[in-house]
């Protein structure tokens, strides 16, 4: 590492007074910068990482151009370089650069797009795009590293050594799941161990998420530095669970309200999940797993499985597959990039586009009205909302944020880099945001969670200043109730009574599991049965429960299938429970309200593998 930074200045030097001459500087350069990093250079044609790569560009049609990527390495990069040292350019040129790479990636001959996507202006500035989080981050959004003076950043120095030999190195969800799981395997425990105590599922939900939020903030800088751990060590270890207790109702009564805590200085938290501040009483092997979780970096835990397995450690009969099974963060994407995050990026590209023409002009006029086009494309995002009626822990309106927030982002740097000032609002994307329907209390708590730990990693990442407070906001956006049925009163009718055929007790002879013969399943009445209503959304999405026709009276109840089918008189009564979303969601999007609506439809309905279907507004 001595060697490469000392060649680094002499590059640096040699290249400073360079005259512009695109392709054969770019390669010359190119070798150099290689040999300076102590790197493998470029190979002859049909290596796999070489200079003007032949690639094929398939349009939408179906017509086919040929393209040269400036330098290609299959699983590592795809690189476009412009030099614009001399004469007219800079950015917007860059710009262009970046959207042909861009284009190059997407049309990868392996298959599969490369990690990073480089753009370079010879000499002077290299900027550096991963799509770790599923895509490319847009132009403005690029780790921009000056060459010049590359000598003087080891980190700089390091990030293009593993590009080039181990691009694999950098992806954050590798060890991001394998804490995520770790962390949520101590939390299972400790729900088992507080419900066998006889500690209401409610009670136990509503203290580990203050758990979770906790260890989070301070991890994130939200906290100050190892507030939360210190109360546990120095309360629960060093003392003892009672003192724990106080010490946590004390702690998070602070988090509440913000100000003065000891001799720190707290942010005012709010929301939901401190305002009632109860910590139940933890026996010292509790301490000993709470202190656990508190310990582990919880900077990138990865919310979309966190909820999940959250989730699963709150509920005895889902507890047994912690761990084994969840929705993973590809296969959420699969639905949420087609659904809003395409309809999304075309309107924010025709902007780019505009943008771009009214910047070249110079005019101060076109300069006002690029920014004003910005502006309104912010607003315009800003005012959306996103809707999934079977929300759960929260998966898909998380992964829907992300998404959004990256094109949120891209048009801040661009409205930076016209007005020559980085502006955060209160008024980002955010939890607000997301609107959500689902029947289990505790669940939708946990979506609420999810939503703002995925705010507030975004915010670090990206802002690197203090949030706005209050840090958590209610903003009462996701609603515990039943997505598709509403009603007035339940009332049971023992005269339509039935046996349970569901198997809960051993046979005396055989010892095989069958049904209790004494076990009965109620008929309830749904008085005044009628479609539930969903909250206007301009996108719906998420993954509804499935449920053939023959599983939904066991299941549900008689009395619920019977007033679910009254209330859809135009869906059949062999229909599959997931359709009944289905129907609504065809409903917001035929009224005009619902840009387009996604959601997952599994192979209950007679089809062999998952699939995903989009209905689009016309």
């Amino acid at each position: 590492m001595q060697e490469t930074a000392s060649s680094l200045p002499a590059l640096a030097a040699r290249w400073a007074s360079a005259k512009a001459a695109e392709r054969a500087n770019a390669q010359s350069y190119l070798i150099e910068l290689c040999e300076a990093l102590d790197v493998p250079r470029p190979q002859p044609a049909g290596s796999g990482y070489e200079f003007e790569f032949a690639m094929t560009i398939t349009g939408r049609d179906g017509s086919e151009t040929a393209g040269f990527v400036d330098c290609y390495r299959q699983g590592h990069f795809v690189l476009e370089a412009k030099d614009y040292s001399e004469g007219r350019g800079g950015d917007l040129a860059l710009r262009k650069a970046y959207g042909q790479a861009r284009m190059y990636a997407n049309h990868d001959p392996s298959g599969a797009a490369p990690p990073y996507l480089l753009v370079l202006d010879v000499g002077a500035t290299l900027l550096v795009y991963h799509r770790w989080g599923g895509a490319y981050q847009g132009f403005a959004a690029g780790h921009r590293i000056d060459l010049a003076t590359l000598h003087e950043r080891a980190a700089d120095i390091a990030l293009l050594r593993d590009i080039w030999l181990d691009p694999m190195k950098r992806d954050p969800r590798i060890t991001a799941q394998a804490v995520t799981t770790e962390i949520a395997g101590h939390l299972a425990t400790l729900a088992k161990a507080l419900e066998d105590r006889g500690f209401e599922p409610e009670r136990v939900a509503k203290f580990l998420m203050r758990i979770v939020f906790s260890a989070f903030a301070e991890d994130v800088g939200l906290l100050p530095k190892d507030a939360f751990r210190q109360t546990v060590q120095n309360a629960g270890i060093n003392g003892s669970p009672e003192r724990l207790a106080k010490a946590l109702e004390g702690l998070w009564s602070a988090m509440d309200v913000g100000g003065m805590f000891g001799y720190e200085q707290f942010l005012q938290f709010n929301g939901s999940f401190f305002r009632d501040a109860e910590a139940l009483p933890l026996t010292r092997e509790e301490v000993a797993l709470v202190l656990s979780a508190a310990k582990a970096d919880w900077t990138n835990v990865e919310p979309a499985i966190f909820g999940t397995l959250l989730t699963r450690a709150l509920d005895p009969d889902e507890r047994h597959r912690l761990g084994v099974e969840y929705t993973p963060r590809s296969f959420i994407e699969r639905l949420v990039r087609p659904t809003v995050e395409e309809p999304v990026r075309e309107r924010w590209t025709a902007v780019q586009v505009e943008v771009l023409q009214l910047r070249e002009t110079e005019k101060p006029k076109d300069r006002a009205r690029a920014e004003e086009r910005l502006r309104e494309f912010l607003a315009w995002m800003r005012g959306l909302r996103i809707l999934d009626p079977a929300c759960g822990s929260g998966n898909f309106l998380y992964v829907t944020m992300h998404l959004l927030k990256d094109v949120e982002f891209e048009a801040i740097q661009e409205l930076a880099a016209l007005t020559g000032r980085h502006e955060l609002r209160m008024e980002e994307i955010g939890p607000a945001n997301f609107l959500g329907l689902e029947v289990k209390a505790w669940a939708r708590e946990i979506a609420e969670l999810v939503l703002w730990i995925g705010f507030h990693q975004y915010w670090r990442r990206h802002h690197h200043v203090q949030p706005p407070e209050p840090v958590l906001q209610d903003t009462g956006t996701l609603l515990h109730q039943d997505a598709v049925l509403a009603w007035d009163a339940i009332a049971h009718d023992p005269q339509r009574d039935r046996s349970d055929p569901t198997p809960r007790i051993r046979h005396a002879n055989t010892g095989e599991v069958v049904p209790d013969p004494s076990a009965v399943l109620p008929f309830m009445q749904y008085q005044g049965a009628r479609q539930a209503p969903w909250p206007e959304a301009d996108f719906v999405i998420g993954n509804p429960p499935y449920l053939g026709q023959f599983r939904q009276r066991d299941a549900l109840g008689d009395g619920y299938v019977e007033a679910l089918r009254s209330a859809y008189p135009d869906l059949p009564d062999a229909a599959d429970l997931v359709m009944y979303w289905w129907f609504r969601a065809a409903q917001a999007v035929e009224s005009g309200r619902t840009i387009r609506a996604g959601l997952i439809t599994t192979s209950s309905i007679t089809q062999t593998q998952n699939r995903v279907v989009i209905a689009d507004a016309a």
